[in-house]
Formats: C-alpha cells, sequence, structure tokens
C-alpha cells in the first residue's frame, strides 16, 4: 500500500505556476516567451491574448467525445482555437492600447500551439473536469508569469528601465534583449526551479 501510494502522482494547483512551469521547467511555448518576452509591453500583451485564447479553446474542446479518432480530435481542438481566436482578436484589439498586430505571427500560432494541440491530450484532458480546468488555469497563470517575468527582467536589466522610464541602473546587458539572451536566461532560471524541485 505505501508504495502504491508513493508511485501516485501528487497533483497541486501550483504545479504549473512553480515546479512544473511550462516554459522554465517543461519549455513549452518556449519561441513567443523568448522574443516577444523581451519588453514588458510586449509580454503583457501577448499574456493577455494567450490565456484568453488557451482557456476557452481548452474548455470547449474538453467537451468533444473521445470516441472521435485522436487525428481528427486535434483538428478539432485546433478549429476551435481558431473559432475562438477571432472575437478575443477583436475585443483585445479594442480595450487594449497597444497595436496587437507588432506581435506578428506568434499571436495567430496560439492555435496550433502546445497547450492547445499535445497538452490538451497528454495531461487536460486525462482530469476530471474539477481537477482539468483548475490544471488549466494553473499552467496559464504559470505562462503568464513567466513571460512577463522575463519581459520586465530582460527590458530592464537590457536598457536600463522599463517603457522609456531609466531606473538608474547603470551597468546594463544589451545582449539579454536578443533571443539568445532570452534562452540563457531561461535556461539559468529552469535549472534553479529543478534544483530546488529536487530539496
Amino acid at each position: 500500500m505505501k508504495t502504491e501510494k508513493k508511485s501516485e502522482k501528487k497533483w497541486s494547483f501550483f504545479d504549473g505556476i512553480l515546479i512544473h512551469n511550462p516554459v522554465f521547467e517543461a519549455g513549452m511555448s518556449i519561441a513567443p516567451a523568448v522574443i516577444i518576452g523581451s519588453t514588458l509591453e510586449g509580454a503583457a500583451v501577448y499574456a493577455a491574448f494567450f490565456s484568453a485564447v488557451t482557456f476557452i479553446s481548452l474548455i470547449i474542446s474538453s467537451f468533444l467525445p473521445r470516441k472521435i479518432p485522436y487525428a481528427l480530435r486535434i483538428i478539432l481542438y485546433t478549429a476551435a482555437a481558431a473559432i475562438v481566436y477571432i472575437p478575443v482578436y477583436i475585443f483585445l484589439d479594442r480595450v487594449i492600447p497597444s497595436d496587437l498586430a507588432k506581435l506578428g505571427v506568434f499571436l495567430p500560432m496560439i492555435v496550433t500551439g502546445e497547450f492547445v494541440v499535445s497538452a490538451s491530450e497528454m495531461r487536460f484532458f486525462r482530469m476530471g473536469r474539477k481537477r482539468m480546468t483548475a490544471d488549466i488555469i494553473s499552467h496559464v497563470i504559470g505562462y503568464d508569469i513567466a513571460i512577463i517575468f522575463l519581459g520586465a527582467v530582460r527590458e530592464l536589466f537590457s536598457m536600463g528601465g522599463i517603457n522609456g522610464e531609466i531606473y538608474g541602473i547603470k551597468t546594463v546587458i544589451p545582449i539579454l534583449s536578443a533571443p539568445c539572451g532570452g534562452f540563457i536566461l531561461i535556461g539559468f532560471i529552469g535549472a534553479f526551479i529543478r534544483i530546488c524541485a529536487k530539496k
């Protein structure tokens, strides 16, 4: 009995936020985090869009019958995300005082991203509905925290300030604003989280 209990995976709402953070631990949707997460504004706008499209589309997709063949289910998941994408884009384009077009191809890539295509089948849809909903929220929050944190840190220490405001940082590291700087920062944070998780 003890060995069975040990083998059971414990679930916590904070899995997707801390220990199993989608960006720092799992490396999910890492390209937008590296490219868009170079400034706080870009990261925050992307996080808002990502949260709305991912959460709504996954909840809708969870109602699809499991009897549908796997390949067709994936297509339907993507179709649901594409349908959600349009009204979310129209709404946020009016609400957020920023040009969504500046985020380029990374916005429509959410529709075919790992959360919708692979994590849905591999993780979320294997749970009961209540736990699934909580787990999706946890991972969406975890992703948002990661990309916003990256945007703030990279902009602050590569430019000496945020959104044009200078905060007296004398030594800046310009490479942090480049994609390679984003990968390096994610690598260090990911390693730190894994060390803490083991302890």
